[in-house]
């Protein structure tokens, strides 16, 4: 971070480590050999359900008005730290003729409500007060997603930012501090002396510059310009912002396992908006899995970019990968039931930020949503005992192995409920419903095995 040095010496280095705690370099963070089973969020508490999830295409271009009714603007894209799994602010476009000369506007998530009637968001902001807020260049997006311009844009809309520590951990406000505080500030942080009290100028400066010399400061700007500042001890919790980028560069990213081995693309995000939450990166890993237009569901925890980033990595396996939910590009699930969700991340094992009453995702509760009928059973069917998550996963793997399976024999339903497994779904000739049929009953044994498949003439499914 780097600011300007117009003004006494002291002043400027008090405004420079005022933000020292703040601006480190993300790959400090950085760690080899991730141990993804503790990709939870140091901080992020459960909430009780996941409220206004989406994809990250749909909320992309959404209206946002104010309560008034007034049009605001619209998002112009999301900016993640997709390694944290969070929605760092919503950038907001106003103005502009066929792209250009746009203003923007970052915004916290947690200021943004999603009208969902209205198909838009909502921002409690008049119109006066949204156009006085801080603007975001986007031109130049390393320098606008440091933490010091985020800390600012979440100071305006009252909101506390989720990489610094509680303010409740503020130190108290003794007479330095409350004294430090009076002191005016410039735009950039840096302690005006020409406003202070003439006789305890030089004094006042030397307070405040010894008190941001030794606690992390966070600095709020207020609605009418001012700025306040919150001490913290040198000791508290800080977390750090990571690798910030936006949603519609992160989908088309590649994907590899820590061979190196091409899994697919970002696809899509699902997000949740009100928490500020990513809540799943869709892959598409149809080419992988051998399994035409097929998307997987992935805790974003789970994920590290490479020192480029320009990919993005996961510890997986083919048949972890098999194992875990996945769907049909046409077939979303509702990722806003927390039991579907949280078997998204148990299957990576990573802890949801939400409560889940899932302690594993069978890989076809992965959303083949098909035959709605009460008579028929669906993957969502699927029992939850280890036995009969274990017994699914072993004859899924089985088929996706065996020589010679066309497509829709890989992809059939394979549902497993206290021990009985029924197979469904169509297949390309009768010795393919019979090899599949002899791989469950070698697997769960021929009396517990009900063999629904059909035998379709299509022909459009080729063999691998």
């Amino acid at each position: 971070m780097k600011h300007k040095l117009k003004t006494i010496i002291i002043a400027s280095a008090a405004s420079a480590l005022a933000f020292s705690a703040l601006a480190q370099d993300t790959s400090d963070a950085r760690t080899e050999g991730v141990d993804y089973s503790h990709g939870q969020i140091p901080d992020a508490g459960h909430t009780n359900r996941l409220k206004d999830t989406a994809k990250a295409s749909d909320v992309i271009g959404m209206t946002v008005k104010n309560d008034q009714g007034q049009k605001l603007g619209k998002v112009e894209d999301l900016a993640l730290d997709v390694e944290s799994g969070r929605i760092v602010q919503v950038i907001i476009s106003t103005g502009g003729f066929m792209g250009m000369d746009k203003t923007f506007t970052a915004v916290p998530p947690g200021a943004l409500r999603c009208d969902a009637g209205q198909k838009m968001l909502r921002l409690d902001a008049s119109l006066e007060r949204f156009n006085a807020a801080p603007k975001f260049d986007d031109s130049k997006w390393d320098e606008a997603t440091q933490s010091n311009q985020v800390v600012e844009a979440y100071g305006y809309y009252d909101q506390q930012p989720y990489f610094v520590a509680n303010q409740d951990e503020a130190g108290a406000a003794d007479t330095d501090r409350t004294l430090a505080r009076t002191l005016p500030h410039n735009m950039d942080g840096s302690i005006n002396t020409t406003g202070a009290r003439t006789m305890d100028t030089a004094h006042n400066v030397k307070i405040a510059s010894d008190i941001e010399a030794t606690n992390n400061v966070l600095m709020t700007r207020n609605a009418d310009g001012t700025w306040t500042h919150h001490y913290y001890p040198a000791n508290s919790n800080w977390s750090t912002l990571g690798y910030v980028q936006k949603a519609s560069k992160i989908m088309g990213t590649a994907v590899n396992n820590l061979q190196g081995e091409k899994l697919g693309e970002v696809d899509n995000l699902v997000v949740d908006l009100s928490a500020g939450r990513i809540v799943a990166v869709i892959v598409s890993t149809g080419d992988y899995l051998g399994m035409d237009d097929e998307l997987s569901a992935m805790p974003p925890t789970a994920f590290r970019f490479n020192d480029e980033h320009d990919t993005l990595q996961l510890d997986t396996t083919k048949d972890r990968l098999a194992r875990s939910p996945h769907f049909q590009s046409g077939q979303w699930p509702d990722f806003s039931q927390s039991g579907y969700s949280g078997g998204v991340y148990h299957a990576y094992n990573v802890e949801p930020y939400f409560n889940s009453d899932a302690t594993n995702a069978p890989d076809n509760t992965a959303g083949i949503i098909r035959d709605r009928d009460n008579n028929t059973l669906t993957p969502l069917d699927q029992g939850n005992s280890p036995a009969d998550i274990d017994t699914t996963a072993q004859i899924r793997n089985a088929i996706i192995a065996a020589d010679g399976m066309s497509i829709n024999g890989k992809k059939v339903k394979i549902v497993t409920m206290n021990g009985r497994v029924t197979l469904r779904g169509p297949v390309n000739s009768s010795d393919e419903k019979r090899q599949i049929g002899d791989i469950a009953d070698r697997i769960a044994q021929s009396d517990n095995v009900d063999n629904q498949l059909e035998v379709t003439l299509n022909t459009t499914s080729t063999l691998n």
